[in-house]
């Protein structure tokens, strides 16, 4: 009977463990995360399209973000519940438990805002709450490597993939909240701006997002290794979508450090004595874009195959030193952006492939191994998917 209980038993302590250390009324959490969610469509997002912003628009936006926020934090404060105890108070998972516990606390104690004055308080500190959830991520990593025999990997994928779905949707409400109360400050906006709804750009230019992000990644290649390939961009460099540019720069560096990183190894591997370029094609579809990554980085092995996209956890040593040569601490605290190490932790295509798919998009690889990838990314465009994705 003492072990039938023991599930419940451990929830139930995770739960006094991680509330013991906090002020905050959980009837209020709990009562906050049974309300059903509210989910926004594309076409809402877009529904401010043509300038000026007015007051109404804003207050109007404001209303369905102060709303909503709250209801999703306190669900994601109630997974952490459900957390078995010996993960649960994990310090880096209780950690980031307790910055989703006081993002909820600072946004609900917000009073119904009824002005622009008010809205711009509520804006402000949203922006900086966003900031403060930044670590997230690699914070998580580190915590379940660290309690990855208490989970199975089943599991372990499940919560993760709910944690990025999650915040991805928390980001995208905030930040475009965030935006439209900046460009409402900012009326005098020129024609370029106009290409701006929110946090979304209507008019992307993925050619030269991809030159920004392989020069990045180049730099960051040489900063590294102390060479990198060359890169170019060809295909159809004018095509243009709808999409936000966080989200594709985020995807694209994070493939290409993949691509800069195995063309720089196996030249080492191999002796070959330069390194061939990465190529990026742009391709355009209907309603989409494609973009194809190539490399001849010696491609990958084809028992590593079914595994790429999965949470590689195995592949994080236990003497704590990563792939790259740079330690467990320093790997994860830059992991937190696109400015990210040249080798990650094994969140790099699994998360890369959520990202894709948010907006209705893929990302696919074919290896050819003792050769290189072929990376596949199909974005759809945000426009274009108005009235089947919600958020």
């Amino acid at each position: 009977m003492l072990l039938r209980r023991l599930p419940q038993v451990q929830r139930l302590c995770a739960r006094r463990a991680f509330t013991s250390k906090t002020h905050y009324d959980e009837k209020i959490v709990y009562q906050y995360a049974s309300q059903q969610l509210k989910p926004v469509s594309i076409g809402q997002l877009l529904k401010y399209s043509q300038p000026p912003l007015t007051p109404a628009n804003i207050l109007d936006s404001v209303a369905y973000t102060q709303s909503e926020l709250p209801v999703r934090l306190a669900k994601r404060v109630i997974s952490f519940h459900n957390l078995p105890f010996i993960v649960g108070t994990n310090p880096h998972i209780a950690r980031v438990y307790n910055q989703y516990y006081e993002a909820f606390d600072r946004l609900y104690s917000f009073a119904p805002i009824d002005s622009i004055e008010r809205e711009w308080e509520f804006a402000r500190a949203l922006e900086r709450q966003t900031q403060l959830l930044v670590d997230v991520i690699p914070t998580i990593a580190q915590g379940f490597l660290e309690c990855k025999q208490y989970m199975k990997r089943e599991e372990r994928a499940l919560f993760i993939n709910e944690l990025i779905r999650s915040r991805i949707g928390l980001r995208v409400i905030g930040e475009q909240h965030v935006a439209l109360s900046y460009q409402f400050r900012d009326q005098q906006r020129s024609s370029l701006e106009d290409v701006w709804v929110g946090a979304i750009h209507t008019k992307l230019l993925p050619a030269s997002m991809m030159r920004q992000c392989a020069q990045l990644v180049q730099n960051m290649c040489e900063m590294h290794y102390g060479t990198a390939p060359s890169y170019y961009v060809d295909g159809d460099v004018d095509e243009t979508i709808s999409y936000i540019p966080s989200h594709f720069e985020y995807i694209t560096c994070e493939l290409l450090k993949n691509a800069f990183r195995a063309t720089v190894e196996f030249s080492r591997q191999s002796h070959r004595l330069a390194h061939p370029p990465i190529q990026i094609t742009i391709t355009k579809g209907e309603g989409y874009v494609g973009v194809r990554i190539r490399d001849q980085g010696g491609g990958i092995a084809k028992d590593n195959m079914r595994n790429v996209f999965e949470y590689s956890w195995s592949t994080m040593q236990d003497d704590e030193t990563s792939t790259a040569g740079m330690s467990l601490q320093t790997n994860l605290a830059m992991q937190q952006g696109i400015g990210g190490p040249i080798a990650g932790l094994g969140f790099g295509l699994p998360m890369a492939r959520l990202y894709a798919g948010y907006f209705g998009g893929s990302l696919d690889i074919v290896s050819m191994e003792g050769y290189g990838c072929d990376v596949f990314l199909k974005l759809r465009s945000i426009e274009g998917s108005v009235e089947q994705k919600q958020i």
